[in-house]
């Protein structure tokens, strides 16, 4: 013969077994809020025997800590009109409006000690036996709380840690705007423009164009491997190292040299690559060195040029290299455009990069000025990477004869 689920459901070996077997703590209590039933799971909650729960009143049989502390029974402590059980269980008997789900923080005494718990409560007004009964299940989730109090905690740690970064990412970027030219100089027979993009709150890129004397302009550009604080701090250096190595900017070779003695293993993983030229107005020569940096680029009447010639290592990472400068003739109208490699390898959403967009560019705008040439890059660098984010800071320097 086959049960049914409504059969099932009234049997009373099948309520035994799921009320003694149910995870939950449950138990009874009548109008006196005195515990007329109780399962085995409410027994071990609270360490009690049954001679110590059955019509026991509830507060005194759960080791309420305002009931042992002051040494009354549940319904007469100064805690009673505010405790949230009692509440839900007069309301479950007066207007039979079920409480569920509610949370109650407090102190038990269990085995003599007091413990802090988190229980979280249903009542629900039921008949039993033919009195009015309300139902009470309790489940604990005080290791559920004290997770939660500890991910807040921890939550709160790194939200004032990473505040602190904000604020010294701030005062890194104020420092090194400080090191970037604020406006683009103007030279005797030079024509000079810049766009810098760090892709954080500070960056790896570093620029500058450096008066050394009426005749002479410098031009140096460098991009240290990695971004943040640490790239921030070395481009911090090498400005520094230029600032003060004045009698070195007539030879790029020497104050490359001295570049890399001076930065030499500051940071682990980390190099420099760096384009530092010298152009003199009188001669038009343009002395120069590359260290690992992108080729410059010659624009000269209806074609660009590749500055190849020189071959130089990255800097910060061996010791005793040899440098060399190189010299090339400019001419009137000669146009030169450097920048770091994250000009050519920003990608968009098909993951191209805008390495060969950038020689379209240049090849349909030849006779355009420096600033225009720079300008339509920039602006078309914005379309390309269409929601794509920067991978690389970007600068791109652009100098006109």
């Amino acid at each position: 013969m086959k049960l049914s689920i409504s059969q099932l459901k009234e049997s009373n070996t099948f309520l035994n077994n799921l009320f003694e077997n149910i995870t939950s703590a449950i138990f009874l209590v009548d109008k006196n809020v005195r515990i007329q039933e109780f399962n085995d799971t409410f027994r071990v909650l609270f360490n009690k025997h049954d001679s110590e729960i059955l019509n026991g009143l509830c507060g005194n049989v759960i080791g309420c800590f305002y009931a042992v502390e002051e040494g009354k029974e549940c319904g007469n402590t100064s805690n009673c009109g505010k405790c949230c059980v009692r509440t839900a269980i007069t309301k479950a008997f007066q207007d039979k409006e079920n409480t569920l789900k509610q949370v109650m923080n407090r102190n038990f005494y269990i085995k003599d000690n007091s413990i802090e718990k988190h229980l979280q409560f249903t009542t629900k007004h039921m008949t039993y036996n033919d009195e009015d009964m309300v139902l009470v299940i309790l489940d604990d989730i005080t290791e559920i709380e004290n997770r939660k109090l500890e991910l807040e905690r921890n939550n709160k740690i790194i939200q004032n840690y990473n505040d602190k970064i904000k604020k010294e990412l701030s005062i890194a970027r104020n420092v090194q705007q400080s090191l970037i030219p604020d406006k683009t100089p103007i030279y005797n027979g030079v024509k000079l423009t810049a766009v810098y993009k760090p892709l954080y709150e500070v960056g790896g890129d570093l620029y500058d164009f450096i008066n050394i004397d009426e005749n002479n302009v410098g031009i140096f550009i460098s991009d240290i491997s990695g971004h943040g604080i640490a790239a921030a701090m070395i481009t911090t250096m090498v400005k520094a190292i230029i600032e003060t190595s004045k009698d070195l900017l007539y030879t790029p070779d020497k104050l490359m040299e001295n570049i890399n003695k001076k930065i030499l293993n500051v940071a682990e993983n980390m190099y420099l690559t760096a384009f530092y030229g010298v152009y003199n107005n009188k001669t038009r020569e343009f002395t120069y060195i590359r260290c690992s940096h992108p080729y410059p680029l010659i624009i000269r009447e209806n074609k660009y040029i590749e500055i190849k010639e020189s071959k130089g290592m990255m800097l910060g990472v061996f010791d005793r290299l040899e440098f060399e400068s190189h010299k090339i003739k400019l001419r009137q109208g000669d146009k030169v455009l450097f920048y770091t490699d994250g000009l050519m390898e920003t990608k968009n959403n098909c993951g191209r990069e805008f390495n060969d967009r950038v020689f379209e560019i240049i090849n349909s705008g030849l006779g355009r000025n420096i600033n225009e040439i720079i300008d339509d890059i920039n602006e078309e660098l914005v379309l390309f990477k269409e929601n794509q984010e920067y991978e690389d800071d970007i600068c791109i320097l652009g100098m006109q004869i």
